[in-house]
């Protein structure tokens, strides 16, 4: 068991954040949401202050010493979502990007990685197929080898910022006698003939841009793969470490800004003759939603201060997939009953909260999958179900 808390290099972080959102996101995150409209600008803000390149070296147009490491980047990600959790998402794809095309060429980084990182060029992670999601080794996109080319075949789907991203981490099977050790990861820009997009029209986080994307006969050069072939399945499974503790603690930022609201609301609205915070059935509710907040952020970042230290966290990442956006969900919902009928009005923000955060429950594994990769890590693989 790891001791960690924050340093002051941490808690100027956080402090410099909040100034941040506070003046360039919140004012327009409602509208954003309400008008479906893109994020470009708002990503190209945040990387214009150098945010985007928490724990990534300076090198590539990442951020000072001091910030490269993974609770600097959970910081980020939960200031960040506070202010609009698309942007918490957003937020994802300069590390993904960062993680993958570590594995090629510095042409590649320079070419990709620092516009992606100062905001100017939006990518996605096009993993999940319409017929697999879960089971991410069942892929059945096809990269077929043409000399100096690839050839790309088949669907992606639920592609958060498909609609807005100019490039996708792409995971085809260059070999489909091999399984998962036939997938492969590739680099794919998205304005190549023979793709195209269809929206998805979302219950919530509407401006996440959700989207298929199909690929007919889409060459892209052979240097945009990335690493070997064959190890994609692999390549695509380190990630999800660090974006599950990380959705963990988008979905508990939603909590507490719709628990900040509630408390406000509570304070002011009047029934029989008396505030209802001053009712139990309130303020009970709003102390017990404190303490699952503070208690699913305690578990975050432990699990990001075990990466920093170079421990085993694949277990504690999976706790904090399932359990903190179930909790937020529950939360959020809470604090819209509290609101009453004015809550239920999509004109109030905790309505628009409420369908935001349920995303997180599904978003990169769901919690009986997690259920399953904990199970497995505190019993042993051959207990796994599969």
């Amino acid at each position: 068991m790891s001791v960690f808390s924050f340093s002051e290099a941490h808690d100027f972080l956080r402090h410099e954040l909040r100034k941040f959102a506070q003046k360039e996101i919140v004012p327009g995150a409602r509208e954003e949401s309400k008008l479906d409209q893109t994020i470009r600008d708002l990503v190209r803000k945040v990387g214009d202050a150098g945010y985007l390149g928490v724990n990534i070296p300076a090198k590539y147009g990442g951020m000072t010493a001091e910030w490269v490491n993974w609770v600097s980047w959970g910081i980020t990600m939960e200031e960040l979502a506070k202010a609009d959790p698309v942007l918490g998402l957003a937020f994802l794809m300069p590390m993904i990007a960062n993680q993958l095309l570590a594995k090629s060429t510095d042409e590649m980084k320079q070419q990709w990685l620092t516009p992606i990182i100062r905001g100017q060029k939006l990518t996605c992670f096009a993993l999940t197929e319409p017929e697999c999601g879960s089971d991410a080794a069942a892929i059945k996109m096809r990269g077929v080898k043409d000399r100096d080319y690839y050839i790309l075949t088949g669907e992606k789907t639920a592609v958060t910022l498909g609609m807005y991203a100019d490039v996708a981490i792409v995971f085809a099977k260059t070999d489909m006698s091999k399984g998962i050790r036939g997938t492969s990861c590739f680099l794919v820009p998205l304005d190549l003939p023979g793709i195209t997009k269809s929206p998805f029209s979302d219950m919530g986080l509407r401006a996440a841009g959700r989207a298929s994307i199909t690929m007919d006969n889409v060459r892209i050069p052979a240097k945009y793969l990335l690493g070997e072939e064959g190890q994609g399945f692999y390549m695509a499974m380190e990630q999800f470490d660090f974006m599950r503790i990380g959705l963990g603690l988008a979905a508990l930022a939603q909590a507490q800004t719709a628990l900040e609201e509630t408390m406000d609301y509570a304070k002011q609205r009047i029934a029989f003759g008396q505030p209802i915070a001053k009712f139990e059935a309130v303020s009970f509710k709003i102390a017990e939603a404190a303490t699952l907040i503070e208690a699913g952020r305690c578990l975050c970042y432990h699990s990001f201060s075990l990466i920093d230290q170079g421990l085993s966290h694949t277990k504690e990442a999976a706790m904090c997939k399932w359990w903190c956006p179930r909790i937020a969900a529950e939360i959020v919902h809470n604090c819209l009953l509290i609101f009453g009928h004015i809550g239920y009005s999509e004109e109030h923000s905790i309505s628009q909260r409420f369908r935001d955060v349920i995303a997180f429950e599904i978003a990169d594994g769901t919690a009986d999958i997690m259920k399953i990769i904990i199970s497995r890590e505190l019993m042993g693989r051959e207990f796994r179900p599969y």
